[in-house]
Order: C-alpha cells, then structure tokens, then sequence
C-alpha cells in the first residue's frame, strides 16, 4: 500500500499492479450529500488483484429512514438504532483508505457524500480523481452490455459477489467488475495509473487499439508527427510532454476529424526540443511548411499569404498585392500578410494618403490614356494624361517609402480622416477608414519588431532559463534546416517568425549575446503604440464582440 495519498495524472507511469485501490459503496438515506445521511459504509482494498482487508459498519444516521430505501436496502431505523455516528466511523473508513485510489460504481455519489462529511467534520477531503466503473465499462464493454449498472456487469464478468443494495456485497462486486474491466481495458492499452485515469475522463468511446503507438516517445517537450501507412505526414503538433499528449488523442476524442486522423494513422514519432517552446514552435512551423500535413489547418495556408510591393525602377510606380517576394530585386515589400485581403487594407490605407496610381495598366516613360475618375477629385496624380511630372510623380514615392520607416505623417492623416468622416456622421466610410489605418499600424509594428530579429545572431534566455540562439531570424534546432530567414520573410517560413515575434513579446525573453545590436527607429514608434492602443481599447468596447 502506497504511504501516503497522490493526486492521479496522465502523466504519471506507475503500473496498475503498484497501486492499491479502495472499493467502496454507501447506502444513505436519499440523493442529496448536504441534506442526506449515510447509513451504511461498505469497502474492500486490493493491490495487484489481490483482495487485502474489508471494512463495513452500519451508521445511524439521526434522521428517519424513507420506507421506499428502507425496502430497497433492508436497512431502517431499528437496524441502525444502536449503530455508531459518522463522526465516529469516518476516522476509521479514512485510516483504513489511507493511501488507496478511491474506486467506486458512479464514483461521484460515493465520493461526494463522504467528502460532505469529512467536511463537516474538518477532516481533509478524500484525494481524487476518483476511478468509476460505470464511466470505465462504457470506454471498455460498451455495446456489448445493453447498460453500465453494477448488477448487468456482475453478471457480464459473473462476480462471486452479487450486488443486493448493501455496502459491503456491493463493493466486493464492484471491485470484482473493476478487476475485470482492468483485464480488458490491458489489452487496450490501460496500464498506468495514468491511463487508467484518462480512460475515465474520456468523452465518448476512445480509440484504444492504436495507443501503443506512443510508448516508445519519451515524457519531454517536442514536436510529434503522424505518419500514414506510406510514411506520408499526416499531422505535426507539439506539447509539453509528447508522450502523454499523443496519448491523449487517443481517450476518446468525438471530432470527426481527429477520428479520421486516428484512422489512417500508422506510425508516431517525434523529436525532443532542449530549447523550449519556442524551438518546438519553429520546428512544427517548419515540418508544417514543408510536409503541408493534411489534418493541420495551417498545412497549406501559407500558400495564401501575401505581400504588398512597391517597385521603384518602374516608370510610374504603384503598389502590387503579390504572392512571392525576392530579396534581391531591388523592390520594397511589406509583410508577409496572413491574405491578399489583409495586404490590400494596407494598400487602400497608404493610397488614402498618397496619390500615386492605382490602375492595373502596364506604363512607360511616355504611356498616356484617359484617366480615371480618381484623377478628377485629387486621389490620383494621373501620370496616365501627363497632368504630374516624373519628379514630382517620384517624390510622392519617396514620400510613401519614407512612410514605412517614419510613420507618424501616415498614421496622423488617416487619422484625421477617420474621425473627420465620423464628425460627418459618415459612420460606415470612417469604419472603413478604421480597418485599415489598424492594419497599417499593426504591419509597421510587426516590421520593426521583425527588422530587428532578422537583423543578424541573437542570443536569448527564456522564461525556464532555456538558451535559444537565432540567426536572422531562424531558430537554431540543429537538424540541417536552419537557413536564415533574412530581410524579407519568405511565405513558407512566415509562420515561423512569427511564432518568434510571440515568444519574444510574451515570454519576457532576455537578450544575452547579439552581432549586430538589435536596433529599432524611434521616429514614429509612439505613435505606433499609441494608435495600436487606441483601436484596440476601441474593438473591445465594441458592442457584441465576442470576449
């Protein structure tokens, strides 16, 4: 028998055949914990199978029996007249389950009526969770008994001990019904405490007969991987502890989804990351990228992000939503955005301010055509009719790329556009006005937080004092695919980064070694923090959104 109580979690590996569990069932007077009294106390101990020691004593209850439980029980008011209090039985039912896993058939009734008492008492409550029969033989028998009650699976495992509605013969039944749950749920993969434990907390019936795929992954912090039949990766996620949650997946998760995946599931790997979350979340963005897993939803998503890109060799330059972005072509880029939605917002935002073209048409030095109807009320400089000339149709581009790094001009005029549009009650037009002055402030925030990161070798400390060493902007996890992200994040590595931008911004992290010192403009960054603030308190003032 274990010495002292301990709290049961998935995590923990001890061996059923270790464990020493306490049977237990009451009869009480009624339903109700606080209103109710116990009447009888029946209990039997057991370790590996063996049964130990028995405990049994009938209780007075000081209230009157019902005539209906005293007909279902055999117990009533003469039987119990001369019986103890529960203030004098509950120490004793405490030392002689001292130590023991607390088993009972719907556990909760047992379980809350003695912890009511116990509380009444002053005593410590009962350690749980507690193991219920009833919840096991629904993952482990069900269909194959018509219900879970105690008498039907007596009957199914043919127990010595027939349940009459007494304590003592029915947790001698019960704990005969468990044993041989135990049995059955071993060739399932119940053999820890901690499986054990998660079996009965499942939500509908777990898909035991794949669980052994994990026994070979260690309890550490890394990234797992689900392979089919061919070896292809079918899903990539990372934990705390791998081991216990691939376990997990398999106690009985009802989505569909997770369903599927279980089913054409062969083989699970996985790899331990010494350096911590953030290595496991650059290892997963990375294995996600490249496998483009069918069961992840970010397995392909990246192939939708987008770029917004300004290229100043062009006679008359305009800003493109684009889908790739080269480093090396000269050309100025902004994101990548999770969208081509999202990047045409910050399109629409710097040509609210900016005048520069917005048609789609190819354009030389000498290009001419009709202009459009932005020309006539100002929000174009018409470079199509010769109106501007190439300086000064220049200088408007130099303006906006100056922008990107000294925002404050930006952010102060749209601004000002925004609240001069809600002045005029023109509410719809100022939201719109709204939505992409954030998603402007929000792309230049994370473009100077990422400036930095790619900038050069970073060396941080961790939160759990874990050592993480990036190189522009790549996580180093030491398996031959830590290539720099550089300047302009590629859309396959996006994910990545930005799970670095998170880690550094909530962990805390502290910076203990770097070539060249991480640097970041001043010009405009209140400014920035100062907008980001004030659209963000306003969105959650929002009437109806969804805390």
């Amino acid at each position: 028998m274990l010495d002292v109580p301990f709290q049961t979690t998935l995590e923990q590996g001890v061996a059923l055949d270790q464990v020493t569990f306490v049977a237990v069932d009451l009869e009480t007077t009624g339903g109700s914990p606080s209103e109710c009294g116990i009447t009888e106390i029946g209990a039997v101990l057991y370790r590996a199978g063996e049964r130990l020691a028995t405990f049994q004593s009938l209780i007075n209850p000081r209230v009157t029996i019902p005539p209906f439980v005293a007909q279902l029980t055999g117990i009533d008011d003469l039987l119990v007249s001369d019986a103890p209090a529960i203030e004098e039985v509950l120490p004793s039912f405490v030392e002689f389950a001292r130590g023991a896993v607390f088993v009972a058939h719907n556990a909760r009734f047992d379980f809350s009526f003695l912890n009511t008492a116990l509380e009444r008492l002053d005593y410590e409550p009962l350690p749980g969770p507690a193991i219920c029969t009833a919840r096991l033989a629904k993952r482990v028998v069900w269909p194959d008994v018509p219900n879970v009650r105690l008498r039907t699976l007596a009957r199914y495992f043919r127990t010595r001990t027939e349940p009459v509605h007494r304590a003592l013969a029915d947790a001698e039944a019960c704990g005969e019904v468990f044993h041989g749950l135990l049995d059955l749920g071993g060739r399932l993969g119940i053999v820890t405490l901690g499986d054990l434990t998660e079996a009965c907390r499942a939500r509908g019936r777990p898909n035991f007969g794949k669980i052994r795929l994990a026994d070979a992954l260690p309890h550490a912090p890394g990234v797992y991987v689900f392979r089919g039949r061919d070896g292809r990766v079918l899903y990539v996620g990372k934990s705390k502890d791998f081991r216990a949650r691939v376990r997990s997946y398999f106690y009985g998760d009802e989505r569909k989804k997770v369903q599927d995946l279980l089913g054409d599931v062969a083989t699970v790997d996985g790899v331990v990351t010494p350096g911590g979350e953030l290595e496991a979340l650059a290892l997963e963005a990375r294995l996600i990228a490249r496998h483009e897993p069918p069961y992840n939803r970010r397995g392909k998503l990246w192939r939708r992000y987008a770029y917004l890109k300004l290229d100043p060799s062009e006679a008359w330059p305009r800003l493109k939503v684009v889908r790739a972005a080269s480093p090396d072509d000269g050309c100025t880029y902004v994101g990548p955005f999770t969208s081509s939605a999202r990047a045409r917002l910050v399109q629409e935002a710097l040509e609210e301010v900016f005048p520069i073209r917005r048609c789609t048409k190819a354009m030389g030095a000498a290009t001419r055509f009709a202009p459009c109807a932005l020309a006539d009320i100002g929000r174009c400089a018409a470079p199509c009719d010769g109106r501007v000339e190439r300086s000064a149709y220049v200088a408007i581009v130099s303006d906006l790329l100056t922008s990107v790094a000294s925002p404050t001009p930006v952010l102060s005029a749209l601004e000002a556009r925004m609240s001069d549009l809600a002045a005029q009650e023109r509410f719809e037009e100022a939201a719109l006005v709204r939505d992409r002055l954030r998603a402007l402030a929000e792309a230049l925030w994370r473009a100077r937080v990422d400036a930095w990161l790619t900038a050069g070798r970073l060396e941080l400390r961790g939160p759990a004092n874990e050592r993480v060493v990036l190189r522009q902007g790549s996580v180093l996890v030491g398996r031959g695919d830590d290539s720099p992200i550089g300047p302009v994040c590629p859309r396959d590595r996006a994910d990545e980064l930005a799970a670095v931008r998170s880690w550094v911004s909530r962990a805390g992290a502290v910076v203990v070694g770097c070539d060249p010192a991480p640097a970041e403009r001043i010009e405009g960054g209140l400014e920035l923090a100062r907008i980001l603030r004030l659209l963000r308190r306003a969105e959650a003032r929002r009437p109806g959104r969804r805390s």
